[in-house]
């Protein structure tokens, strides 16, 4: 279990439209994290629900960082503009910019 597995999750999930769709059911769930980490660890990822809530939020927090900076990219400025962050957030290359995906995944709100 590590960050990096979640990084390398979150980067797959960034250049994979079916597992975006996985993600999108995953995050449904009552316990999204849990069903979230269950998800990936069916794909070969092995970490925490914890872990998985430490790296969005550091994401979430570089996000607030570029914002109050001025350092958005169009697709980031268009999910704070909605009043969303998304878990995909094309945060730190492939989602170092905040949004696996953002169009897919910017109407998901998770719960944490």
């Amino acid at each position: 279990m590590s960050i990096t597995a979640v990084q390398e999750f979150l980067g797959k999930v960034a250049e994979d439209p079916a597992l975006q769709n996985d993600l999108a059911k995953a995050l449904e769930a009552e316990s999204d994290r849990q069903a979230v980490a269950n998800l990936a660890k069916s794909k070969g990822y092995d970490f925490s629900p914890e872990e998985l809530a430490a790296e969005v939020e550091r994401r979430q927090q570089e996000v607030a960082q570029r914002q109050e900076a001025g350092e958005l990219s169009d697709d980031e400025l268009e999910a704070v503009a909605g009043g969303e962050l998304i878990v995909a957030l094309t945060v730190s290359g492939a989602i170092a910019s905040v949004g696996i995906g953002a169009a897919t995944l910017s109407a998901l709100k998770p719960k944490w």
